[in-house]
């Protein structure tokens, strides 16, 4: 009961709060709570291990779901998964850039991609639940042999001491902070 009071007061007493517009760059970087777990999408064809040994493919299809361990919410609409690097195996380094990564929705200032994630129709990415799946996909022109991607997650947590507050304003009671 106390949970659905926070949420009814989080949502319906502070709009500023849930439109404020935010750009991507200076979203925090909250990985350490909400982490994104990759997996390698099957369906899509072919072997990604062949004779024991990693493979070189044209094209690499995983499925990218996030997880909120903390006990806060996230708001979903500013969500983003940053694609950090993508590592060559034989020497090690970032080829990110000679890759295609079909369906991102931008780059943030540093030219890095980023996805939105779906969270549905929810405003927030409830305490230790976890995201819609979304695909991302690798395009390897020059068939490198590549790690699997690394991942940062930018977005904002809501922590119960900014609910409060956000409430208390909308409500008039400044005075009472």
């Amino acid at each position: 009961m106390r949970w659905a009071l926070v949420w009814a007061l989080l949502i319906f007493l502070s709009p500023n709060f849930l439109l404020a517009e935010i750009a991507v760059d200076e979203l925090p970087d909250i990985t350490g709570g909400v982490i994104p777990l990759l997996s390698f999408e099957v369906s899509q064809g072919g072997e990604l291990f062949s004779s024991g040994r990693m493979s070189s493919r044209g094209e690499i299809f995983y499925v990218v779901r996030l997880k909120n361990q903390t006990g806060d919410p996230v708001l979903a609409d500013p969500l983003i998964v940053v694609v950090e690097r993508i590592q060559n195996m034989s020497n090690f380094r970032d080829v990110t850039s000679r890759l295609e990564l079909p369906g991102v929705h931008g780059e943030t200032e540093s030219g890095k991609p980023y996805y939105r994630v779906p969270i549905g129709e929810k405003k927030f990415l409830a305490p230790f639940s976890e995201s819609q799946p979304f695909s991302l996909e690798i395009r390897n022109p020059n068939l490198y042999r590549l790690y699997p991607p690394v991942l940062r997650v930018r977005g904002l947590r809501i922590t119960a001491a900014q609910m409060h507050q956000d409430a208390l304003a909308n409500l008039g009671m400044e005075s009472f902070q």
